[in-house]
């Protein structure tokens, strides 16, 4: 008779593969509010990009928790969606996920003015990207009012969204769901 403890003492109960799932989930009820926020007349054909914002505060504050897979299944289901290039948001959100590896010490001991300028550049890199992967493929530069409409939003909303976001996690954290 096989002994039974040997299976439950192998067993990890600390993982975080519930939290990655949660943080994917919520990322992606971020892209389904944008696919509403698109479709009010004032954010048509350049809804708030609120997946970047979520994806940029939890590279900083949880990089474990969102793995570069779940950002790719946020970015392709926001592709389907949205109905933009696909691929394109998926590999820029990666790329971006990628690229703030590589500076996470830089952000994580810097104040907030300098994570809303790297904000700023990083939403820029990534609208940039795109526009350049829409005109290799279409062979046509598309308007760019939309584009710097987008920005303009997404800058003003990263304050409301990273405060949000911080304040939920801080909750969280008094209520000891979060490590």
């Amino acid at each position: 008779m096989k002994d039974q403890r040997s299976y439950f003492e192998k067993a990890d109960f600390h993982s975080n593969l519930p939290l990655q799932f949660l943080a994917a989930a919520v990322g992606l009820m971020l892209v389904v509010m944008e696919l509403g926020l698109a479709q009010w007349p004032v954010f048509y054909g350049a809804a708030p990009n609120l997946s970047l914002i979520f994806i940029y505060y939890m590279m900083i504050y949880h990089n474990k928790l969102l793995p570069i897979f779940s950002i790719f299944i946020i970015g392709i289901i926001g592709d389907f969606l949205l109905s933009d290039l696909l691929g394109g948001r998926a590999t820029a959100l990666m790329l971006l996920a990628i690229i703030m590896q590589v500076r996470l010490f830089k952000l994580q001991q810097g104040d907030f003015s300098l994570l809303w300028i790297d904000f700023g550049v990083s939403c820029g890199l990534v609208s940039a990207f795109q526009l350049i992967l829409f005109s290799i493929l279409n062979i046509a530069i598309p308007s760019i009012n939309p584009i710097l409409f987008q920005y303009g939003v997404n800058l003003i909303l990263f304050p409301i969204g990273f405060v949000m976001i911080f304040a939920v996690h801080q909750l969280m954290q008094k209520l000891k769901l979060v490590g």
